[in-house]
């Protein structure tokens, strides 16, 4: 299945970087984390699952600025998930389209942030861990808070919550926690 991603993923990052803006305009991001269940698991020593995902963000025209330097703006994502799963005994890949909203506050040179979006997300697998997702597409909801440096450097904490919103019978939803690094390219 990861042959089938990998490509698709590619196919939408160049439609991405084919827009009307540069593509040292964008960010590259990378997040590794840790998926919630009702259990925790252990494999050879190790705590899993773990969570690992890349994604492209590419700036909009849209902003809006306020008093002392705010900033509020809007993002694109365009990422690659990959998730381990132990009590499946295999991996499960996905990619995620997301607008995100991110409010910008100036902190001694540097920028305090928050982010929030709902994307759209597809999945090789409608189950996960303990979870039943009921639908292998999906809506990922991102809630971030972080800090911007140097203007080339953002590292962030987010929480990420997969569902697909009651359209089919099932879902349980599953949630991951990501720790998140994003350099401008």
């Amino acid at each position: 299945m990861i042959k089938l991603i990998l490509p698709l993923l590619t196919s939408l990052l160049l439609c991405v970087l084919c827009t009307s803006r540069p593509v040292s305009a964008g960010e590259l991001s990378f997040s590794w984390g840790e998926g919630s269940s009702r259990y925790k698991f252990k494999v050879n020593g190790e705590i899993t699952p773990d969570a690992m995902r890349i994604a492209y963000i590419h700036p909009t025209d849209w902003q809006w600025r306020f008093e002392n330097d705010h900033k509020l703006s809007v993002e694109i994502e365009l990422g690659g998930y990959h998730w381990k799963d132990p009590v499946l005994k295999d991996s499960k890949n996905g990619v995620v389209l997301q607008p995100m909203w991110r409010y910008f506050i100036p902190l001694y040179g540097d920028q305090l942030y928050f982010g929030i979006g709902v994307g759209l997300a597809y999945t090789d697998s409608d189950k996960w861990m303990d979870r039943k997702l009921g639908s292998r597409f999906l809506f990922e909801d991102k809630f971030e808070i972080g800090i911007k440096f140097t203007e080339r450097h953002r590292f962030s904490f987010s929480l990420n919550h997969y569902s697909n919103a009651n359209i089919a019978d099932i879902n349980h939803g599953a949630n991951v926690y990501y720790f998140n690094y994003s350099l401008h390219l």
